[in-house]
C-alpha cells in the first residue's frame, strides 16, 4: 500500500463507494472515516459519508456533513435527498421541505419524492398542499400505490369516504398490500366484513408512536382513559390484586397507575417500540412482546384482574380473546376494560376512523357467554378533541 496519504485515502474512499453500493453500510461508514481522517475537508468523502449515515438512520451525525458538502458544492442533488431524509428523522419538516424544493429544482423529481414531500407537508398540517402533492406525484406515476394509499388516508380523516375509497381501490388494483387496504376500503364504505385489523398494521401504527405516545396522548389530547379504568374499579374488587395483567399495555400508562394495587404485573403488546418504552417505567414484573392472543394461548398463569384500556378497539370481534381469558382467570377476579359503543343495529362495527366499536348488547352476550358477571358500564370521556371530550364506555366485569 502507497505512504502517501491522499493515495491511501482515494483507496479507503473507493472502498467504501463499493460497500455503499453493496449495501455493507456499516463497512463503507468506515472506509469514509478512514478517508476523511486522511484527507480532512474533502467534499466527495463529506457527502457519501453523509449518506451512508443517513442509511444507518443516524440523521443527527449526517446532517452537519451533508451540508458542508452542500456548501461547497450546491448542485447535488443526491445530497439534497440525503439531507432531507435525515431532517424527516430529525422531525424538521420545514427544512426537509427546503431541501426536497432543491431536489425539483435540479431536475430530480419523481412520484417517490413527491410523495415524501406531500408527507412532509401532512406532517405540518398543511393538508390541502399535501393533497396537491400526492396528486402531482400521480401525474410522474398513475398507479403508485403509496401515493394512493396515503392520500386516501388523508380523504378519510377529512371524511371525504367516496374520494379515499377511490384512493384505496385504485392502490389495491395496482398491486398495493391487499390486507391492509381492505381494511381501509372497508372503514370507509362498510360494504366487507374484516373482523380484526392487520397484525402488522397495527405493530407498525404503535412502533410509529411509541416516541411521542404519551406526549400526543396525555399532553395534547387529555387521554385519561387508563387513570379513570383503575380509579373507578367497583369498591367489591378490593383495594389490591395478587396477579395483574395489562392488556395491550402500550408505554405503560396502566401499569404506572395500577403497581400500588398489585403484587405482581404482567404486561403485554403487539409492539416491540411500546414495550421498550413500558419497561423503562420499572413498574412490570414481566413483560411480553407479541399479539395478545397469541401471548394469551400461551401462558399458564392465573389472573385476578386484567386491564385492557383503549386495546378492544384495535381489536375488533372480542370473541377469542373472551374465550382465552375465561380460562386465565379465578372465580371472583376481575376484567376491566374501555371500547366506543358501535351505531345502533351493529354489534362490532369497524369505524372511519380505523377504530372498532362494540354493542353494549353484544358486550353483555360475551360476559354472559364467558361465565361473567357484568357489575358495571358507563359512559365517560376518555380523551378530548379540541377541548371537547369523546366518550367511551368503561365496562368491569366479574368471573363467576
Amino acid at each position: 500500500m502507497s505512504a502517501d496519504p491522499l493515495e491511501q485515502a482515494k483507496a479507503a474512499f473507493l472502498q467504501g463507494l463499493h460497500t455503499l453500493e453493496a449495501g455493507d453500510w456499516p463497512a463503507a461508514e468506515g472506509h469514509f472515516e478512514q478517508a476523511l481522517k486522511l484527507a480532512p475537508g474533502r467534499i466527495s468523502v463529506m457527502q457519501n459519508l453523509g449518506i451512508t449515515r443517513v442509511k444507518l438512520q443516524r440523521y443527527a451525525e449526517a446532517e452537519p456533513l451533508l451540508r458542508a458538502a452542500l456548501a461547497a458544492e450546491p448542485d447535488q442533488a443526491g445530497a439534497w435527498l440525503a439531507l432531507a431524509e435525515a431532517q424527516q428523522g430529525l422531525e424538521r419538516f420545514d427544512a426537509a421541505i427546503s431541501s426536497l424544493e432543491r431536489c425539483f429544482a435540479l431536475g430530480s423529481d419523481t412520484a417517490t419524492l413527491r410523495a415524501q414531500y406531500a408527507q412532509c407537508l401532512a406532517r405540518l398540517g398543511r393538508i390541502s398542499e399535501a393533497m396537491q402533492a400526492y396528486q402531482e406525484a400521480l401525474q410522474h406515476d398513475a398507479n403508485h400505490t403509496a401515493t394512493l394509499t396515503e392520500l386516501g388516508g388523508l380523504y378519510r380523516e377529512a371524511g371525504q369516504f367516496e374520494q379515499a375509497a377511490a384512493c384505496f381501490q385504485r392502490a389495491l388494483d395496482s398491486g398495493g398490500d391487499p390486507e391492509v387496504l381492505r381494511y381501509f376500503l372497508a372503514a370507509v364504505t362498510h360494504k366487507e366484513d374484516v373482523a380484526s385489523p392487520p397484525q402488522q398494521y397495527v405493530r407498525q401504527l404503535f412502533d410509529d408512536y411509541a416516541e411521542a405516545f404519551d406526549t400526543h396522548l396525555v399532553e395534547q389530547l387529555g387521554y385519561q382513559g387508563h387513570q379513570l379504568l383503575i380509579d373507578r374499579l367497583p369498591p367489591d374488587a378490593g383495594p389490591r390484586f395478587p396477579r395483574v395483567l395489562d392488556l395491550g399495555c402500550g408505554t405503560g400508562l396502566c401499569g404506572a397507575h395500577v403497581r400500588a394495587r398489585a403484587d405482581h404485573l404482567s404486561g403485554v403488546d403487539i409492539s416491540p417500540a411500546m414495550v421498550d418504552k413500558a419497561r423503562q417505567r420499572a413498574v412490570y414484573d414481566a413483560l411480553h412482546v407479541g399479539d395478545i392472543h397469541e401471548v394469551l394461548a400461551t401462558t399458564q398463569e392465573p389472573y385476578d384482574l386484567v386491564l385492557a384500556a383503549d386495546v378492544f378497539i384495535y381489536v375488533g370481534a372480542l370473541e377469542q380473546v373472551f374465550g382465552l381469558l375465561a380460562t386465565r382467570m379465578r372465580k371472583g377476579s376481575w376484567l376491566a376494560f374501555t371500547v366506543e359503543d358501535a351505531a345502533p343495529g351493529q354489534t362490532v362495527q369497524l369505524l372511519p376512523s380505523l377504530r372498532y366499536a362494540h354493542s353494549p348488547a353484544y358486550l353483555q352476550e360475551l360476559a354472559q357467554r364467558h361465565g361473567y358477571d357484568m357489575v358495571s358500564s358507563h359512559e365517560e370521556a376518555i380523551r378530548f378533541d379540541q377541548q371537547r371530550p369523546v366518550h367511551g364506555r368503561y365496562v368491569y366485569l366479574k368471573r363467576r
